[in-house]
C-alpha cells in the first residue's frame, strides 16, 4: 500500500483509548422485548412517548422516468396524540437497518449462528471506566440480530476512536496499521480524503479491512443509536388519522425508513402494517397556531417541502368553517416540481384551497418543463420581489421555509436576502442581518428536512 509506505517511518500520535465497560454474554434466562427495542426509551427531540400505530391506506402521488416516486401514507392517530400536535409538527418514526447489511455485520463478527439467541448486555467487571452507564436505548436482553437491526447505527461515519478500537481486533498487520494511521493525528489528511470525502461509513470500513472482527460489545460502546427519522405531518383536523408524504431516494441509494415504509405499503403479506411513532419537537418550533390565523404567511417549500403547509391550510379551512368572523391573513405558497403533469404534488387540493379563500397566491415552478415560466422557486421570488418583500417586511407577516437544507434552502434564503436588498435599497449584509433577526424573533421559521 502506498499509504503504508508513506507513513513507514512516521511515529503516530494516537488518542488515549477509553476503557471497555460493556460485555455481552449468552443468557440462560431473560426475555427480549417483542416491540421495537427502542419503543420504551426516550427519544431525541421527543415531545411524547412512543406510540404503536398502524398504516390505514396509501396512494402514489408521483412516479415514472425522471421523477422520484412519492407516496402519501395515512396513519392512525394513537389515543391522546390528536390533542398533542399542532399544524407544522413532525413525527419521528422508529426505523430499522437493512437486513442484508445486518447479516453482513453478523457474518463478520462470526455471530450468524447465534444471531437469534438471547444475550445479556451488562457492565464489564472489573469496572475500569469512571461512572459507566449502559446505553438506555439498548435493553438488558437482546439478540445480536435485533440489536443491530433496531438499536445501533451501522451506517455512521466512523470516528477516529472507533477506527483505533477496530485496529485492536484486526488480524492483518497492514490493515491494522492503516486503521491506526487513520485514527492518528498525523493521518488527519488521509482521514479527510479517504473517509469524509468518499462518505465512507462503518460498513464500508469493514469491507475495506477484511480481517477486522470487533466484538459485539465494542459496537455498543462506539456506534451511536439508530435515530428515528422525522416526517412532517401533512394534515390537520382529520378524524382518527394523519398523513405524511415521502419521496424515495434515487441514484442507487436506499434510505432506511423510506425502504421500510415502501416495503410495508407494497408487500403487506411479508411486512406488518405497524409503525412506532412519536411527536418530534422541532427547534425552533415550526408551528402554525390560532394566534397566527390573522397574520400573513409566506410558505416556501419545494417538492415534499410543502408537506407541513398542507396542515396549515387545513387548519385555516377548519377555522374559517367554524368561525365566520375569523379574519384570515394573506397566505402565499411557493413550491416546485420537475413536471407539472407528472409530479406536481397535491395540485387539485391546493387549487381547491385557492377557490375556498384559504390560500391567496399559489406559485409553482417546474424545472424540466420546456414551456415553464419559472424553473426554480428562486425565479418566482425574484419575479414577485416587490410585492413579496413588502409583505415580508409587514409586522403582521411570518415567513416559513421548509425543504432540503444542505444546498436548496440556503440558495432560496440567499435569493430572499438579495431581493430584500434590491427592493429596499440596502446593502446585502444589512438585509441578511434583518432576516437573521427575524429568525431570532420567530417571524422567520426554517425547517431543514432530513433525507433518509
Amino acid at each position: 500500500m502506498n499509504v503504508l509506505e508513506q507513513f513507514k517511518a512516521t511515529a503516530l500520535t494516537l488518542p488515549k483509548q477509553p476503557a471497555h465497560f460493556i460485555e455481552t454474554n449468552l443468557a440462560d434466562s431473560g426475555e427480549v422485548p417483542h416491540e421495537h427495542l427502542q419503543s420504551t426509551s426516550r427519544q431525541p427531540f421527543g415531545s411524547s412517548c412512543v406510540y404503536k400505530s398502524s398504516i390505514l391506506h396509501y396512494r402514489v402521488l408521483a412516479e415514472g422516468d425522471d421523477v422520484k416516486t412519492v407516496y402519501e401514507v395515512a396513519i392512525k392517530i394513537p389515543p391522546n396524540m390528536g390533542e398533542e400536535y399542532f399544524p407544522g409538527d413532525a413525527i419521528g418514526i422508529l426505523t430499522y437497518n437493512l437486513p442484508s447489511e445486518v447479516d453482513y455485520v453478523l457474518d463478520r463478527l462470526h455471530l450468524l449462528e447465534s444471531a437469534n439467541k438471547t444475550y445479556e448486555v451488562k457492565l464489564a467487571k472489573p469496572i475500569k471506566k469512571k461512572n459507566p452507564e449502559l446505553p438506555h436505548y439498548v435493553p438488558k436482553y437482546v439478540t445480536p440480530r435485533r440489536l443491530l437491526l433496531e438499536c445501533l447505527d451501522i451506517r455512521i461515519t466512523p470516528r477516529k476512536a472507533l477506527l483505533q478500537a477496530m485496529a485492536g481486533y484486526t488480524g492483518d498487520e497492514c490493515e491494522k496499521r492503516l486503521l491506526e494511521i487513520l485514527a492518528s493525528k498525523e493521518g488527519s489528511n488521509l482521514y479527510n480524503e479517504l473517509i469524509l470525502k468518499n462518505e465512507m461509513n462503518f460498513l464500508h470500513m469493514l469491507k475495506y479491512v477484511a480481517s477486522c472482527r470487533p466484538p459485539l460489545a465494542l459496537l455498543i460502546e462506539h456506534l451511536p443509536r439508530l435515530q428515528a427519522r422525522p416526517y412532517s405531518i401533512a394534515s390537520y383536523g382529520r378524524e382518527n388519522q394523519m398523513r405524511i408524504a415521502f419521496a424515495m431516494l434515487n441514484d442507487g441509494k436506499v434510505g432506511l425508513t423510506t425502504h421500510m415504509l415502501e416495503s410495508k405499503l407494497l408487500h403487506p403479506s411479508k411486512w406488518d402494517k405497524y409503525l412506532y411513532i412519536y411527536l418530534r419537537q422541532l427547534k425552533p418550533v415550526f408551528h402554525y397556531r390560532e394566534e397566527d390565523l390573522e397574520k400573513n404567511i409566506v410558505m416556501i417549500g419545494p417538492g415534499t417541502g410543502m408537506s407541513p403547509y398542507l396542515g396549515f391550510l387545513e387548519y385555516r379551512k377548519g377555522a374559517k368553517a367554524s368561525n365566520r368572523k375569523v379574519k384570515l391573513g394573506t397566505a402565499w405558497l411557493i413550491t416546485s416540481c420537475r413536471y407539472r403533469n407528472r409530479n406536481y404534488l397535491y395540485e387539485e387540493e391546493l387549487k381547491q384551497h385557492v377557490r375556498d379563500g384559504v390560500l391567496d397566491q399559489l406559485h409553482v415552478a417546474s424545472s424540466r418543463d420546456a414551456d415553464s415560466q419559472y424553473k426554480f422557486v428562486q425565479e418566482v421570488i425574484e419575479d414577485h420581489k416587490e410585492e413579496l418583500i413588502d409583505l415580508l417586511l409587514d409586522d403582521g407577516t411570518k415567513l416559513y421555509l421548509c425543504g432540503e437544507g444542505r444546498t436548496m434552502l440556503p440558495r432560496i434564503q440567499d435569493t430572499i436576502v438579495t431581493c430584500m436588498s434590491k427592493v429596499k435599497g440596502i446593502p446585502k449584509t444589512e438585509a441578511a442581518d434583518l432576516l437573521a433577526e427575524y429568525r431570532k424573533t420567530g417571524k422567520y421559521l426554517y425547517y431543514s428536512m432530513i433525507r433518509y
